[in-house]
């Protein structure tokens, strides 16, 4: 008995494919915005719901072309009816809960948003904001509404093209060669974009369009014949292979939507086109459920995930499995009163009706986010000081930016002090925070001088792989520039080194863990070396004890990287009522800082370097402290703030002036590996100060200026 091949399915009739599809992307983006390791392309299933919505769309308006009649307004009320009940339940939902928990900046910000949601223009508003100065992206609540408002935009002008050939009595055939034609040119763009300006490429129709247009295309397809089903799984089994395999595979590194996006696309357009209604790919009955209800599901993801960043639990399993089952009720919820309930009584309206009736509805909101956006985000509703911390953290850094420079091979070598120069802070942006605290520990008559480079330790022989900065960023020529330069002044003229050197050699600890990569290699020219650690450590010995053979040398222990934003943190902590105390485990800053110890140890025993450890005071034996009493120590994820930084003048003062290491104390025990800090942080914070010496600054002070007449601000000098 031969196997009945399964009809395919009639344009009007329900397709279980799709809504299985639908489950597959959903949940890939679901679980890779809440982190499950492995799944680092589940951004992919936005490119699936792209094809899957131009194909559903180019055959509502195909239906409308075949019966001789193509209204947009009809078209765009039907896609209203679909999307805005669920879009405005969200958006006024989330408005009520940010008068409990967001800031007031946090507030104003959530208000802005969703009025760019309601409008269907976020997509333009991320797109401008996106930069390195811009909020997190785990900090946008309707970060994810850009996906809708790319398809709108698609949806405004899919109909009027179709509009134009109904009145020029166009056939399918000229539509097609239309649709291919701007399909092919937005594929061109879209990969053209995705090097030259990836944001747009990102964020924009022109990019994006493509994708749904190939779902349209897919009318083109002749149907299924009887006897044809083994083609069928084929098509399906290889289509599932290459949206899956894309889940798996493709990650953050890839330009993106270029030509990799083809494959997930390719992938959903040819599990479409085999059609086969009875898979156990797409039909069995969770899928389904998840496929109904994946648009909820969807819309709320993206909040749940956003409140676990929030909270600082976003790494932790328990919080992240949690936050997956609110997603589940939450879609739920949204289907049955959203999609389900106000759905179908607007269908049941007259179209002038349903119109009022959305506007009326979509009022609301609006106009609460048009009033806490007039209103900054009502100030005044949480604690005082986590409002204060809040409002400090988004001040611009008081920092002098043009000592610090991120570009070209020279420093504009800027002094601190009067008389002579006694050191020269060399390093990285941790050298760079640290200025305040050094030029506080001077002694008397003699002045410093600052060599910082962006995200540049000073290792020489090091080839350096910073994608990030501009085609001007020569780490490695600004090294050896300060080699030169170092080596013409006085032997009586100490050299400080300060690095984020772990960032470098194991990627950033505030990136999630999939995408902390090296950005370092050795040697500088000829085959890299496997052993980077190694190599690493050995380099900074060589270099130090290079500078050490012709004046003193002080290593800085390296600062512990928080890995979260503290200032953020802290005061969405208190305005929670909760523990504002982060915390980095020490067994944590132990097993991504011990190799530094010990090639800093290496060096002290090789050639007489000496060791400041800012930990004595930051760390006791089970966590390094991110505030002291109720302040932030940290400006951002890993840079210590300027009350942070003041707090180190002890540490320094002692040890450059004395001649010391470090704190006897903190040094007794530092060996080869990282040593022992007080017994508890109230050992070592509350009575860091010695008698006798100023508290620290509320902010960074301003340079000194290199003459006493001067004005006091940094002096930049080509020689000191």
């Amino acid at each position: 008995m031969t196997r009945r091949t399964p009809p395919a399915p009639t344009p009007t009739s329900f397709r279980r494919d799709i809504n299985g599809l639908r489950a597959w992307a959903v949940m890939s983006v679901v679980l890779f915005h809440l982190g499950v390791p492995g799944l680092r392309g589940g951004f992919v299933g936005v490119d699936a719901f792209f094809v899957i919505s131009g194909f559903l769309m180019t055959g509502i308006l195909l239906k409308g072309l075949d019966a001789g009649k193509v209204s947009i307004g009809d078209f765009l009320l039907a896609r209203a009816r679909r999307i805005l009940p669920a879009l405005l339940l969200l958006c006024l939902g989330l408005l009520l809960l940010g008068a409990r928990v967001l800031l007031p900046l946090d507030y104003k910000q959530l208000a802005s948003h969703s009025l760019a949601s309601l409008t269907f223009l976020s997509n333009f508003k991320y797109w401008g904001e996106a930069g390195y100065f811009d909020a997190s992206s785990h900090e946008k609540w309707l970060l994810h509404t850009w996906s809708l408002s790319v398809e709108w935009q698609f949806y405004l002008l899919l109909p009027c093209l179709f509009w134009a050939l109904w009145r020029l009595q166009w056939g399918r055939r000229a539509l097609w060669s239309m649709l291919a034609g701007l399909g092919l040119l937005s594929l061109a763009l879209s990969i053209w974009q995705s090097f030259s300006d990836p944001t747009a490429a990102y964020y924009g129709l022109q990019s994006r369009a493509w994708e749904m247009m190939l779902g349209g295309l897919l009318h083109l397809a002749p149907a299924w014949r009887p006897g044809q089903d083994r083609q069928r799984r084929l098509l399906e089994a290889t289509g599932f292979a290459l949206l899956v395999g894309s889940v798996f595979f493709i990650d953050g590194r890839w330009p993106w939507p270029g030509l990799p996006a083809l494959l997930p696309t390719l992938g959903t357009a040819a599990m479409m086109l085999a059609a086969r209604q009875d898979s156990p790919l797409t039909a069995s009955a969770p899928l389904q459920y998840l496929g109904s209800r994946s648009y909820s599901l969807y819309l709320w993801h993206w909040p749940a995930c956003v409140l676990l960043s929030y909270l600082g639990l976003n790494q932790q399993a328990m919080p992240q499995l949690l936050a997956l089952l609110a997603m589940l009720g939450l879609a739920e919820l949204s289907w049955r009163l959203a999609e389900q309930g106000a759905g179908r009584s607007l269908n049941r309206q007259p179209a002038r009706q349903a119109w009022i009736r959305l506007g009326s509805w979509t009022a609301l909101p609006a106009l609460l986010a048009l009033g806490l956006w007039v209103a900054q985000g009502w100030p005044g509703r949480l604690p005082a000081s986590a409002e204060a911390i809040a409002a400090a953290a988004a001040r611009p850094s008081s920092a002098n930016k043009a000592c610090h420079v991120s570009e070209g091979r020279h420093s504009p070598m800027c002094k601190y002090g009067d008389g002579p120069p006694a050191f020269v802070l060399l390093g990285d942006s941790h050298a760079s925070v640290l200025v305040s605290a050094v030029r506080d520990a001077l002694p008397a008559g003699r002045s410093m001088l600052q060599l910082s480079y962006s995200g540049c330790p000073y290792v020489l022989d090091a080839r350096f792989d910073t994608p990030w900065t501009s085609a001007h960023y020569d780490c490695a020529g600004f090294n050896q520039w300060a080699r030169d330069t170092i080596r013409a002044l006085p032997p009586d003229v100490g050299v400080i080194l300060v690095s984020r050197y772990a960032s470098r050699a194991l990627g950033a600890n505030e990136d999630p863990p999939e995408e902390r990569r090296p950005a370092i290699d050795f040697p500088a020219n000829g085959p890299i070396d496997p052993d980077r650690l190694g190599h690493f450590a050995a380099q900074i010995i060589r270099d130090s004890c290079e500078l050490a053979a012709q004046r003193p040398v002080w290593l800085v222990r390296p600062i512990p990287e928080i890995g979260r934003h503290v200032p953020h943190l802290i005061s969405r902590r208190l305005a929670m009522g909760q523990d504002p105390e982060l915390g980095l485990a020490w067994a944590d800053y132990q097993e991504r800082n011990g190799w530094i110890w010990k090639a800093q140890d290496a060096a002290r025993r090789q050639c007489g370097v000496r060791i400041v450890d800012p930990t004595s005071l930051l760390c006791d034996t089970r966590r390094c402290a991110t505030s002291h009493q109720g302040q932030p120590l940290y400006m951002d994820d890993n840079h210590l703030s300027a009350y942070g930084s003041a707090r180190l003048v002890p540490v320094f003062r002692q040890a450059l002036q004395a001649g010391q290491p470090t704190l006897e104390a903190a040094n007794a025990a530092s060996a080869s590996l990282p040593g022992e800090p007080p017994a508890s942080l109230s050992d070592a914070l509350p009575h860091a100060w010695p008698t006798g010496l100023p508290p620290p600054a509320a902010g960074l002070a301003t340079p000194r200026p290199a003459a006493p007449q001067g004005p006091a601000t940094a002096q930049p000098s080509t020689s000191p």
